[in-house]
């Protein structure tokens, strides 16, 4: 039964994968990436082809973001990265109510129970921001 480790891979996938989204310009894939962590670091001539966002749970690591980004770097075609930022932010939900109940007892007298219930979750997001360059 192929169920099994199709649900291993998605699991494994959903653990360890970051969202990468891209807008700017492409080029034809490029083998090699240099990557900094500011502009002032590029010492050759360049233009700016395009941004790219990866977000991830907190399963994913920084450094797998890094990955994934450098690899989407190579797709588009940029000949290097700059690293803008890394943002760690927790999400969450708070849900609260209230349920009451009457029950009816002797000589038309009712009873009431009221039960407050309150549910919190929370998510972790990672986000890292970058700025891909093409040389000129």
């Amino acid at each position: 039964m192929r169920v099994v480790p199709v649900l291993l891979i998605s699991v494994l996938c959903l653990a360890g994968c970051a969202t990468i989204d891209y807008v700017g310009r492409e080029y034809p894939p490029t083998s090699h990436v240099d990557i900094y962590f500011s502009l002032d670091e590029v010492s050759r001539d360049y233009e700016v082809m395009g941004h790219v966002i990866a977000t991830g749970n907190a399963m994913v690591s920084a450094e797998k973001m890094q990955e994934q980004m450098l690899e989407k770097a190579r797709q588009k075609g940029a000949d290097a990265i700059v690293i803008l930022g890394f943002e760690r932010y927790i999400s969450g939900e708070s849900s609260k109510y209230t349920e009451t109940t009457e029950t009816s007892v002797e000589d038309d007298k009712t009873e009431e129970t009221t039960t407050a219930v309150t549910k919190t979750t929370t998510e972790e997001t990672k986000e890292v921001k970058a700025t891909l360059l093409k040389y000129r």
